[in-house]
């Protein structure tokens, strides 16, 4: 096995990793929310634990560093515009809608990355890929339950919530960044969110920081391991297997969600889940087994 087809392997196995600790934030956001958070404390929050936990990394890392050039300066602060404002969407529209429907929503982006990537980066679409996608859509289709609230304006956010999150997926697989260390593109990144995100709230008067210690103690939870473990290995996975697997790997996000849901708060496991959860790995399998060509090694 040569050294491209390790790459892409080891990129995809990061891809899953983050997107399994990315599962894990609506248990941290429903706890900050339990304890007097709102979305724009519980983002901010998150990004300015996510910028301490990297700088610790990097100050402990001999080849990690703060220093970027310009361009890379401009890159970062263009990427995180994208990636701040996905989170303060997603958990807004939770105030709306099921949160089901709202991931079901978000999770169009790994379609937006496809189109917009064939259509304006011209990355080549394969039939796997594409039969990958019609699964993971149904399989994440199957963890929206019929009968809850839905209000339009929610709808809405959560929709642009994933196609900011495309946008960020596909300008960091363009970047040029790939040279920068992960840890050193996850603390500019965080560092911007954060003052985007306290600008914003403190300017229309949303910030909150009557929390309780519990609340607090969620949203450090949520900046470690949503932040500074997902986010950089998200990256590393982008880089290494490009923009369109790692989309369609992040689907193990909400699968994710949906175990803690069952194990934490007691969610019942219906065979629709049942069959979404099959669904979601069957086309993990497909894609992860994919031989790749002489031509793309």
């Amino acid at each position: 096995m040569n050294m491209n087809r390790i790459d892409k392997r080891l990129g995809a196995l990061f891809a899953i990793l983050s997107a399994v600790l990315f599962g894990m934030m609506p248990l941290f956001t429903k706890t900050a929310y339990a304890y007097g958070g709102n979305a724009y404390t519980v983002a901010f929050g998150r990004f300015l634990t996510g910028t301490a936990g990297s700088a610790v990394i990097i100050l402990l890392i001999p080849n990690a560093r703060f220093r970027v050039t310009r361009s890379e300066f401009q890159k970062l602060l263009c990427l995180s515009v994208f990636y701040a404002t996905t989170p303060v969407l997603l958990y807004e529209s939770y105030q709306d809608i099921s949160s089901g429907l709202a991931t079901t929503l978000h999770f169009i982006y790994p379609v937006i990355v496809m189109l917009i990537g064939g259509i304006a980066f011209h990355n080549p679409l394969h039939l796997r890929q594409i039969i990958c996608l019609f699964i993971c859509v149904a399989g994440i289709i199957c963890f929206y339950r019929p009968g809850q609230p839905e209000d339009i304006t929610g709808m809405i956010l959560a929709v642009t919530s994933g196609v900011t999150y495309a946008l960020y997926i596909l300008f960091l697989g363009k970047s040029g960044l790939k040279k920068l260390h992960v840890m050193t593109i996850t603390f500019w990144i965080s560092l911007f969110c954060a003052a985007e995100i306290a600008v914003f709230a403190i300017s229309s008067d949303r910030f909150r920081l009557t929390i309780q210690w519990q609340g607090w103690l969620a949203i450090c939870g949520l900046g470690l391991f949503a932040t500074v473990l997902a986010l950089a290995l998200f990256q590393l996975g982008v880089f290494l297997c490009g923009e369109v697997k790692a989309a369609l790997l992040s689907t193990f996000e909400p699968l994710t969600g949906v175990m803690l849901g069952v194990l934490v708060f007691g969610e019942s496991l219906t065979i629709r889940v049942v069959v979404g959860i099959a669904l979601i790995l069957l086309s993990v399998i497909i894609l992860v087994t994919e031989r790749i060509s002489p031509a793309q090694e």
